[in-house]
C-alpha cells in the first residue's frame, strides 16, 4: 500500500467508482479510495456507522483496510472488484470456480465474519456484492453501512435469497447472519444464488418450509446445509469444517483449471 494521498476539499472532483444505497465512492489513486455518503441524514448516520464499525474491528487480513476519516468521509483501500462480478464472469463463460478457490474464499469470508462478530458487528447484509477481491484474488468482507453495532437497528437489509423467515433482519443474530453466509457460500460454488428464479414471496415459503437446493455434490455441501439448518452456534464452528475441507482437498487434488459447467 502506498502512503496516503492527499484528498481534495470536494472528494466529488476525484474519479468516480461507484454508488451504494447509502454513499459514493471516488477513487484517490489506485489503491485507495474515498467514500462519501448521499444526501439526507439516513446516509450520513450508515457512513457513521461504517466508520465507528472500521474503527471498532481493526486491521484483518479478510476485511477492506480502513485508512482514516476524512471530515464526512471514510477512506479506504481500493480493491479489484466484488466477488460477485468475478462470478458473474466464470458463469457467463459457462464455468465453475476451482475448487482451491471455493473453499480459499470460503475460509477467508468465514474468518472474517467470525471476527466481526467477535467485535459485536453484524454486518446482516452478507452476500458476495460485499466481498472484494483484491490483486491477488484474497477476498475481503467490505461495507458495513447500516450494519448493526452492539445489537442497533440496522437500516440495510438482505436479499431475500439470504434470509430465512424465521430469523428476520430487523433483529439481527449469529443464525441469522450465518443463513446469509449459507447462502453466499452456495453462489460461490454454483455462481447462482440459491433458486435464482423464484421471487421474494416463493423463496419465504420455500425456506420456511426448510426447504433448499441439494447441496449433496458440492464440497461445501454439509458447510452450507449446516448454515442454513442453524447447526452452528458461531462462525467458528463453520471456520473448522471449512479448515478440514482444505486439508482435505490440498492433500488429494492437483492444481486444475476451471472446471466445465455441466450444462
Amino acid at each position: 500500500m502506498e502512503s496516503l494521498p492527499s484528498i481534495p476539499e470536494d472528494v466529488a472532483s476525484l474519479p468516480w467508482i461507484s454508488h451504494g444505497i447509502s454513499g459514493a465512492t471516488f477513487a484517490v489513486s489506485e489503491s485507495v479510495l474515498v467514500k462519501k455518503p448521499l444526501p439526507g441524514d439516513t446516509c450520513k448516520e450508515q457512513l457513521d456507522i461504517e466508520r465507528r464499525i472500521y474503527e471498532r474491528l481493526g486491521p484483518h487480513p479478510y476485511i477492506t483496510k480502513f485508512l482514516c476519516a476524512h471530515k464526512d468521509t471514510i477512506v479506504l483501500e481500493r480493491l479489484k472488484y466484488p466477488l460477485r462480478k468475478r462470478l458473474h464472469d466464470l458463469r457467463k463463460h459457462n464455468q465453475l470456480p476451482r475448487d482451491q478457490d471455493v473453499v480459499r474464499w470460503a475460509l477467508q469470508i468465514t474468518q472474517a465474519i467470525q471476527h466481526i462478530h467477535s467485535r459485536g458487528v453484524m454486518q446482516v447484509d452478507i452476500g458476495a456484492h460485499n466481498v472484494l477481491l483484491d490483486q491477488y484474488e484474497t477476498a475481503k468482507l467490505s461495507d458495513f453501512a447500516g450494519s448493526s453495532l452492539d445489537k442497533s437497528r440496522p437500516t440495510v437489509a438482505p436479499s431475500a435469497h439470504s434470509e430465512h423467515p424465521n430469523m428476520p433482519h430487523t433483529k439481527p443474530s449469529i443464525q441469522s447472519e450465518l443463513f446469509a453466509l449459507g447462502s453466499m457460500l452456495y453462489e460461490i460454488e454454483t455462481t447462482t444464488k440459491p433458486y435464482p428464479d423464484k421471487n421474494d414471496e416463493e423463496l419465504e415459503e420455500l425456506f420456511k418450509a426448510d426447504n433448499y437446493p441439494d447441496t449433496s455434490k458440492l464440497i461445501l455441501g454439509k458447510v452450507i446445509m449446516n448454515c442454513w439448518m442453524a447447526q452452528y452456534k458461531d462462525a467458528n464452528e463453520a471456520v473448522v469444517d471449512i479448515q478440514h475441507i482444505q486439508n482435505r482437498l490440498n492433500n488429494t487434488i492437483p492444481n486444475v483449471s476451471y472446471k466445465e459447467r455441466d450444462l
